[in-house]
């Protein structure tokens, strides 16, 4: 097999790999980087959409993982990709506060944001959400 052989299908796979997440970054840095599709939004545009205050605060909605996927509409334009987890955590620590971001992954249209949250006990859950700006689920 000679090396041209081998460093075709290399490249075929360093060209499709999607953008690496960017590392613990200070929040304003975060909210810097935004959507590269159609609609223009930031990190914390989606966190702000997500309204985590009414769904993890002291009083919180109950977050409903959908039965097929696991993951729960948040705020209308927000998508919670690990809800089942969220929930369970939010129904052991009740009083969780939102810390952080930690990590945002532009896709081609959409935003996935990651966010800290932390319980009075000191336990922290990472919340997975994801935005393309629009309403999620309807239509």
């Amino acid at each position: 097999m000679s090396p041209a052989t081998i460093l075709v299908p290399l490249l075929a796979l360093v060209g499709c790999a999607s953008p690496a997440p960017t590392a613990r970054l200070e929040p304003a840095a975060l909210r810097e980087i935004r959507c590269p599709g159609g609609r223009s939004f930031t990190a914390g545009d989606v966190v702000a959409w997500a309204q985590l205050q009414d769904y993890l605060g002291e009083h919180p909605i109950p977050i409903v993982p959908g039965l097929a996927d696991d993951k729960e509409v948040l705020g209308r334009l927000v998508m919670l990709q690990n809800a089942s987890e969220v929930a369970a955590f939010v129904k052991e620590h009740r009083g969780i506060r939102v810390t952080r971001l930690t990590k945002v992954r532009p896709l081609r249209s959409a935003l996935v944001v990651e966010v800290e949250a932390v319980s009075a006990d000191g336990q922290s859950v990472v919340l997975v959400l994801l935005s393309d700006g629009t309403p999620q689920g309807e239509g």
